[in-house]
């Protein structure tokens, strides 16, 4: 084994089939490939979707590798991530944590910035914050089943029925999830965007794929 790779997922997705093809590549290249579900995704137990905190995510997410990267076997190896959207955003946050733990990592199309053409305007903002406080589960736009829209292949449309795996078909953003997630984009939710405002401070080796 050459090195290992920590998949971080996107929103919505999982580590299951979602990445299962991208997971065996790199494996077949001679590289060890781990996983998780996060908490509210996939398999993993939670309501789905729902992100209470991001930094509680990030650490959970950070923790489960640092047990994989103790396992006497692959102690001294090197170590990746990869981060997919949302997961890019994991990843990001885990080296800012970990700023020596990680040799390198994979970003594709990673959730840094908001564009400046969507961030609503101030008295919007702070209508939603007090939403996302008062109902936090609710969801911030009702919407149909997209299983078939979203995967062309039978097979993986059955799987997403039977197993609910693609959140985004039960489940877009609630409103909890999405204050988490733009609180973590921006600094207390002004448009000085926090990710974006720190990334001179990455200092690991990155491969950015966007498009």
């Amino acid at each position: 084994m050459k090195a290992i790779v920590c998949l971080c997922h996107g929103y919505g997705d999982t580590c299951t089939f979602f990445l299962d093809g991208i997971a065996r590549k790199i494996a077949s290249a001679g590289y060890g490939v781990f996983a998780l579900d996060y908490p509210g995704f996939g398999l993993s137990e939670g309501l789905h979707g729902y992100i209470p905190s991001f930094d509680t995510l990030v650490d959970d997410v950070a923790e489960h590798f640092a047990k994989i990267k103790g396992n006497p076997e692959y102690r001294d190896l090197p170590s990746f991530l990869f981060g997919q959207s949302m997961g890019g955003a994991v990843a990001l946050k885990i080296h800012f944590k970990q700023p020596k733990d990680w040799n390198g990592a994979i970003l594709v199309a990673p959730m840094c910035k908001i564009s400046d053409d969507v961030v609503p305007a101030w008295p919007v903002q702070q209508v939603l914050i007090f939403m996302a406080k008062l109902l936090p589960k609710e969801k911030l736009v009702p919407q149909k089943d997209l299983a078939e829209l979203a995967f062309r292949e039978k097979e993986k449309q059955e799987q997403v029925n039977i197993a609910h795996f693609w959140l985004i078909q039960r489940l877009i953003y609630s409103l909890g999830t999405s204050y988490s997630v733009i609180a973590t984009r921006t600094s207390c939710l002004v448009k000085r965007l926090y990710i974006n405002s720190v990334l001179n401070a990455v200092f690991l080796q990155c491969d950015c794929l966007q498009g």
